[in-house]
This record gives C-alpha cells, structure tokens and sequence, in this order.
C-alpha cells in the first residue's frame, strides 16, 4: 500500500537546492526593499549592488539552515517565507505606529504588542494583505520543486556551515560603521527609517545588533564613579528634613503639546484645547520645553528620562524602553524625595504589565501604586481609561494621602486617555477648528480627535490647579507631555500645516523632540521655590533628564544626591542631549561627533549614568 523504500529516499545537499533557495531569497529581498515603509517606489528600486546583496544574504542562510534542521527544502522554503513576511509585516506596523524600524530589543515586548493591538492600533491592513499575497506566490512555488529528504550528514554540514559563515559575516561585514556609513541614505542620515529604507531592513537589523546590548562606555572606571556616587549627604539630607517642603503633584500627559497654539488654528470661544495650559504657562514659577527621546511612541522613555535624570539614548537596548535597563532599585527623583521623608505614589490607568511598570515603579521609589486593574469599574473613552474618572481617582488619592501623611507627598502620575491613534472612530467626534491651510479629510479627522483629547486633558490641568490652589499645605504641580503625537500617516498631519518634521539641525530636532512643561505652586509654596536658583530661563527647552533636577534645585533639595548634584551642573554645559544632538550653548554637535569639552562631559556623563542604572 505505501512505497517504504520511496519514504526512505535520501539525496546529497547540492547545488540545485542553493539555487532555489536564492531565486526565493531574491524574490523575498526585493519585496522587502520595495515594499518597505515610506518614500517612493522609484527610489527604492534603485539600490547599490552591494545593498542588495547584503540583504539578500540572510534569506538565503536562514532558508539553507531550515533545510538543513528540517531535513527538506519544500518546508523550510515554507517556512523561511512565512519567516520573512512575517517580519515585513511586524516592521512596517512598527513603523507607522512607533517611528521607528524593529529592533532585536521589540521581541521582548512582543505580549505588549499584541495587547496593544487588540485594544487599540489597527494593524497595516496594505502591508498584511500585501503580506498574505507574497504567502500565496511563494507557497505556490515551493510546491512546484520537488522536495527529498536530505542525507543527515550534508544537513549537519549545512548547519554548521551557515553558523559558522553567519558568525563572521556579522562579526567581520555587518557590524562595521565603516561599511555602513559608506552606503548612501535617501533621506535624512539621523533618521532611522530613512536609514533602514535606504540600506534594507536585513542589513540594518544585523548592524544594529551591536546596540542591543548594553556595555561599559569607553574609560568607565567603576571605582572611580563608586567614589564619586558614594559622598556622604546625610548632613544636607537631614536639615532639608528640618525644612518646610511641599507637596508635589506630578503628571505626565499622553501627547500633550502646544500644537494648538500654532496661528495655523483657531477655535470658537471654550475649545481652545490649551485654554488652562495657557493661564498656568503665565502664573507658573517656570516653564518651557522638554527634549524628550521618542516621537509618537515611548511614553516609559520620557518616564526614565525625567525620572532617573539618566537617558534612554545611553543606557537602553537599541536606545529604547528603558524600563527594560532597571534591574535592581535606582537612583530616582522618587527614591531622592524619599530619602528626605516623602511619601510616594503613583498611578498609571493602563495595564500593569505594560512597559513592565508593576514592577519598574517600585524599583524607581514609588511606593503606593494602582494600575488598570485596580480600578474596580473603569469607565474607557477612546480605548483608555476617561478623562473625568482620571481627574477623580488621582484627586481623591492625593487629597488623602495629604490628610492622612505627617510627611509631604509625591503623586505621580500619566494621564493617557489622549493614547493614539487619532481618527474619527476613536471619540466619535473632533473638536471643531479652523485652519489655515487646506486639510484632507483623514487629516483633519485626526487633528479634530486629537485635540479633543488635550482639551479633556487641559480641563483635568484646571481641575488639579484649582484643588492645589485650595490647599492649606504648600503645594507644587508639574506637568509635560512625553512625545509629539502621530497626525495622519507618516507625519501627513504635520506636513499639511506646514510643519516638515525634521532632524536637519538642533533647532528642527527640538521642535521634532519636544513638548511643554510647566512648573506651578500655590503661594504658601511659593515661598519655597526659588527661581534664581537655577539658569533656564521661561520659554529654554532642556532635555527631558533635567527637569527632575531643575525643580529639585528651585525646592533647595538638589544636596541630597550625588547624581542629581551633578547632573544639574551638566545641564549648565550641555543643556540639550537628544537622539541626534548635543548642544553645549553655542555649537550643537552630532551625537556620534561630539568634540571639545562638550566631548569630555557628554562621555563623563555617559560613564556615570552607566554606573547608576547598573551598578
């Protein structure tokens, strides 16, 4: 009935099945480079040999290697397709809803992801079905060759050869800044994207794995920064104790910015999305903007950033998720407060799981925290947690805390009903606005939900003022946005108000990197802050890693910790640190060509947070 000697049929690993395996890594490659995401299609076709070689490489060894584990090439043909497709389809959805390529550090937030996807993002229906389309073609194909099993000699062979070859490919080729700084970007060469396009995602994928681990900066001297890190404070610690300190409310709103300030809008009277924001800028002790790390996406980075006083560019896998850094108890705005007598608290009104807060936060010196889940009967608007119920649970869990503490109060917060994307079908409705220019349709849906959103976040800005301002206790409030947010696709939202988001110069990154603060008291704390003690001025973005220290050194509580003492000095000779950017005051840098003194801080500075985080 069944052909045994047939099932037993065995062949050598020959050229042929090298042959097949190129002809589908061809095929892989270039729907890979023309289809990826952004720029034109003539662009994309146009490509160096050498480009198109160095992508096509890695299909072709995964498929081999397949072969050899598999022991056949019809399935490893399969699967090395559905490999790659797979990947294409992760990517470009990373793209559109994070703003940046996927990264070896992305796998790990792999649960995050697909949650996040179910509650809110739409995935890439083009690039899925484009996707599903190749799937078909290809499975076709691997149908059509013959597929016999291969001797168990050639397939170990197989697999040690492409080990072997992969190894010092990636060791020897695709790690090198020389070859890779060689091949010519269409675009902008501090984007990633545009780097990932010009180059291939295969490429830049295996260039970038250099970054996704995390090691000692050049000369780092851990005894060294022990020493430094380890001068006594207790003296300062306890006569700050002695002192009158205020409370502090401290929130984070999802994609706040000033945008709606831009002349290209204006609103009938009660929908100015930044109504309060712009009576508390006037009555604040400071404000100005934050160089925060992310655009669009990143919340938890401008969080480590403002929070550890440390920087995600420096201290993060692939310069990303941050939280994923903290191992162990840090140093921390939160843990600093403590040490002179604070009582913490946070709220997030997302899932706990979600850049690993529940157990990040603790780790950072927040004590009392709730999440999601711990909202009993959570009432959602716009796939997060409302606004009103936001405003409700933090005051009632402040002003209790307040009653019920001896000592003085951190709450700490992030406001996320305002989360991405924007469209009609996320409220319902838009704002009503007028522009300037002239809006498509998708555009000004996705402007008109956002700035629903910031108005229902400008309204809580208002409500939070006026409980601090009814305090008898001395009472400060800090608020900033962590990122821009993601109008329209591709920054279409941007571009159509006529605002080309850029990484040209310092000038363009900061308006691509940065949202407003404010800093606010009521007047018994008033007298507690004072403004000349620091050199912002209103209006001066810093970066988002000097906030902390710049309230702390108004408070007089900059004596405390070692770290945040010197990072408040840096921040005199470096003011601004972002993804592409240093800045010392006069000249800005690339981040990769930093020189002078501004070399000698930004490495020294590198040391220290390197030590902070994981020593």
């Amino acid at each position: 009935m069944f052909n045994k000697n047939k099932s037993k049929e065995v062949k050598a690993f020959n050229v042929y099945d090298i042959l097949i395996h190129g002809l589908f890594g061809l095929i892989i490659g270039l729907a890979m480079l023309t289809l990826a995401p952004g720029g034109g299609l003539p662009g994309k076709l146009i490509r160096t040999p050498l480009v198109l070689i160095l992508n096509f490489i890695p299909i072709l060894l995964t498929g081999i290697l397949f072969q050899g584990l598999l022991g056949r090439r019809r399935p490893a043909l399969i699967l090395n397709s559905i490999f790659y497709l797979v990947i294409f389809v992760v990517n470009r959805n990373k793209v559109f809803y994070r703003n940046a390529p996927l990264k070896i550090s992305d796998i790990r937030l792999a649960g995050e992801a697909l949650n996040m996807t179910k509650n809110s993002y739409y995935p890439d229906l083009r690039g899925s079905l484009t996707a599903l389309a190749g799937l078909i073609v290809l499975l076709v194909l691997a149908f059509i060759f013959k597929s016999k099993k291969i001797r168990l000699k050639d397939r170990i062979i197989s697999v040690l050869v492409v080990l072997i070859s992969s190894t010092l490919l990636v060791t020897c080729v695709y790690s090198k800044d020389e070859l890779y700084y060689k091949l010519p970007v269409k675009g902008n060469i501090y984007n990633s994207i545009d780097q990932c396009n010009s180059k291939g995602f295969n490429y830049s994928f295996l260039y970038n794995l250099k970054n996704s681990f995390i090691r000692p900066p050049e000369g780092y001297n851990e005894k060294e920064i022990a020493e430094r890190d380890s001068k006594d404070q207790s003296k300062n610690i306890e006569a700050i104790k002695k002192m009158e300190r205020p409370n502090i409310i401290w929130i984070m709103g999802e994609a706040f910015t000033d945008l709606s300030q831009d002349p290209q809008f204006t609103f009938e009277k009660g929908n100015d999305p930044n109504e309060n924001f712009k009576i508390l800028q006037d009555k604040s002790v400071l404000h100005g903007r934050v160089v925060v790390p992310a655009y669009i996406g990143g919340t938890g980075d401008t969080e480590f950033d403002v929070l550890t006083g440390a920087m995600t560019i420096n201290c993060a896998p692939d310069n990303n998720y941050a939280f994923n850094a903290i191992k162990r108890d840090v140093g921390s705005l939160p843990n600093l407060l403590k040490t002179i007598g604070y009582k913490t608290y946070g709220f997030h009104p997302g899932f706990a799981w979600f850049y690993g807060r529940k157990d990040v936060y603790p780790k950072i010196g927040l004590d009392d925290n709730i999440f999601l889940e711990d909202i009993k009967e959570p009432l959602m608007k716009g796939g997060y947690v409302d606004e009103k119920q936001f405003t409700e649970i933090y005051k009632e869990r402040f002003l209790k805390a307040v009653k019920e503490s001896k000592e003085p109060v951190l709450s700490y917060a992030v406001d996320i009903q305002n989360h991405g994307p924007y469209d009609l079908s996320k409220y319902g409705e838009i704002l009503p606005f007028t522009c300037k220019s002239q809006l498509t349709e998708d555009v000004k849906n996705s402007i008109g939900s956002y700035f629903l959103g910031v108005k229902a976040m400008d309204t809580m800005l208002g409500e939070m003022y006026k409980t601090m301002e009814e305090l008898d206790e001395p009472t400060i409030m800090i608020f900033y946005g962590d990122h821009l947010p993601g109008l329209g696709t591709n920054q279409s939202g941007f571009d159509e108000i006529g605002k080309h988001l850029s990484n040209d110069n310092i000038d363009k990154e900061v308006e691509f990197y940065s949202t407003p603060y404010i800093v606010v008291a009521n007047e018994k704390a008033k007298a507690l802050m004072d403004k000349k003690r620091v050199e912002v001025k209103d209006g001066q973005p810093i970066a988002a890693c000097y906030l902390s220290s710049t309230v702390l050194d108004m408070l007089g509580f900059n004596k405390v910790d070692n770290f945040f003492i010197y990072n408040s000095d840096l921040r005199k000779k470096l003011p601004i640190i972002s993804r592409n950017y240093v800045f010392d005051g006069e000249e800005a840098y690339p981040r990769q060509e930093v020189k002078g003194k501004a070399k000698d801080y930004y490495d020294d500075y590198r040391r220290y947070q390197y030590y902070r985080i994981n020593k």
